[in-house]
């Protein structure tokens, strides 16, 4: 399989981190509405979308194969990111406030967005890259 374009990975993570964002804003919003904290409720929204974002960037944004390695290090990097997206937000909502609508959306943009960056530079450098030989740099 021919090793995808950078610009197409790049829409690819977008199309399918919209999807995940689109699911875990969906979540948030639904716990906030039903009266759960902040901070669980943006746990409830980020656990939510894990499955949107492993399958659909392992499948299609970086095409590669699953396998046991793959899975543990997305699911620590999901870990890590889950504790800078919550801790983002947090502190953004203590920045901003917590009363107005637009501030809670502020804060959920801006801690999606750095998760967006770590996430995408993770996957395409570690967790999804592409294995092939080490190339003869004596030619």
């Amino acid at each position: 399989m021919s090793k995808l374009h950078l610009s197409i990975q790049l829409r690819r993570f977008i199309v399918t981190g919209l999807s995940a964002a689109l699911i875990d804003s969906t979540v948030y919003a639904l716990m906030l509405y039903l009266g759960m904290d902040f901070s669980p409720a943006k746990a409830c929204g980020f656990i939510a979308a894990l499955s949107v974002a492993y399958n659909g960037h392992r499948r299609w944004t970086f095409s590669t194969h699953g396998s046991r390695k793959r899975i543990a290090g997305f699911a620590g990097l999901y870990i890590t990111t889950f504790l800078i997206n919550n801790l983002t937000n947090s502190l953004m909502l203590d920045i901003l406030g917590k009363e107005q609508k637009i501030d809670i959306a502020g804060a959920f943009i801006v801690a999606t967005g750095l998760t967006a960056l770590v996430n995408f530079t993770m996957m395409k450098f570690f967790i999804f890259r592409s294995r092939k030989a080490n190339p003869d740099i004596s030619q």
